[in-house]
């Protein structure tokens, strides 16, 4: 038998090596391949249709309700990014707390207002609706409706052939996913926008205070006056003011301006004051009347402590509603 030499083992040994490392590859590559191309048949699925939402409807402005309106511009998805939608059915009903009013067809949009622009590559459409028009369907008038209330739209799409989704039958990831943001559903707040911040000059009259308790009201004369600073809050319709008495604490106490957790308070135009000064102090504000550029109001805390306000715009207007 003959001996091989050292060279031509080495050969061999490579050889084997080589077609061993091709076994091996040639099972990794099969493996990754049934991994990420399996053979299911997606073409034998059913296919849905889903309208993702790229602007979603802006909150309703309690004090222009009849300009107010629900707008959304909605994009249709559906296979071979055609338009399937044969029809949008929009419903409303009312909601303040858990009180709910019974729902109501507001409308329908034909499938026809979605179409294909240089904007995207899906068909898109908007929707929209009249809030007066919503009120009108529930059966309510303006005057029905509250700062903090709700209108819940409800969409019901049909597709040409004849689907119906709505937010009764789709998924947690369909409805409220980043990429499909399709909720078919809509909770609309109305909304009393307040912009109250600012410096006003003030004047205070009718100056009252504790006589007993050490108030000098008289020192006061028959008004004193200042600038006041309104700061707004995180919470709308909410401020902090630089002093709670409007300059009485400094011409009838000789004291520092009321500060503490003291807040002028616009609730849907409805003003206020809450909370207490650096002494634990409550007060309270009653809305006598109000002018383009003036409001007064009576002001008092719960130790005697007493005054008529005007704050003064030097530039601007208070909001018509004020009450």
């Amino acid at each position: 038998m003959a001996l091989l030499t050292n060279s031509k083992l080495r050969i061999i040994m490579k050889k084997i090596k080589l077609i061993y490392s091709l076994m091996i590859a040639m099972f990794v590559a099969s493996s990754c391949t049934d991994f990420v191309e399996p053979a299911i048949p997606y073409n034998g699925f059913e296919t849905g249709t889903y309208l993702k939402t790229i602007t979603a409807p802006a909150p309703i402005n309690f004090f222009d309700m009849d300009n107010a309106k629900f707008s959304a511009l909605l994009e249709c998805h559906a296979i071979d990014k055609i338009n399937n939608v044969k029809s949008v059915d929009v419903f409303v009903k009312h909601r303040r707390g858990a009180t709910l009013s019974s729902e109501v067809l507001l409308g329908t949009v034909d499938g026809g207002a979605f179409t294909t622009t240089g904007d995207s590559k899906w068909p898109r459409g908007t929707v929209s609706f009249p809030f007066t028009a919503a009120l009108s369907k529930l059966g309510f008038s303006k005057t029905n409706i509250k700062g903090g209330d709700f209108l819940e739209y409800r969409l019901v799409l049909t597709t040409n052939d004849g689907k119906t989704f709505t937010n009764s039958n789709l998924t947690a990831d369909v409805s409220g996913g980043e990429y499909y943001a399709s909720p078919f559903f809509y909770r609309v707040a109305v909304v009393c926008p307040s912009d109250l911040a600012g410096t006003y000059d003030y004047t205070t009259t009718n100056i009252e205070g504790s006589v007993a308790d050490g108030a000098n009201p008289a020192a006061c004369g028959a008004s004193v006056s200042g600038k006041l600073v309104m700061t707004a809050t995180s919470v709308t319709g909410e401020y902090i003011i630089s002093d709670g008495t409007f300059g009485q604490y400094g011409c009838a106490w000789g004291d520092n301006p009321a500060t503490g957790t003291i807040r002028f308070t616009d609730s849907c135009g409805k003003i206020g004051m809450k909370g207490a000064d650096q002494y634990g102090l409550a007060y309270s504000l009653s809305y006598i009347s109000h002018t383009a550029t003036e409001l007064t109001f009576k002001w008092q805390n719960n130790y005697g402590d007493a005054g008529v306000t005007t704050l003064k715009r030097s530039s601007g207007s208070w909001p018509a509603g004020l009450n």
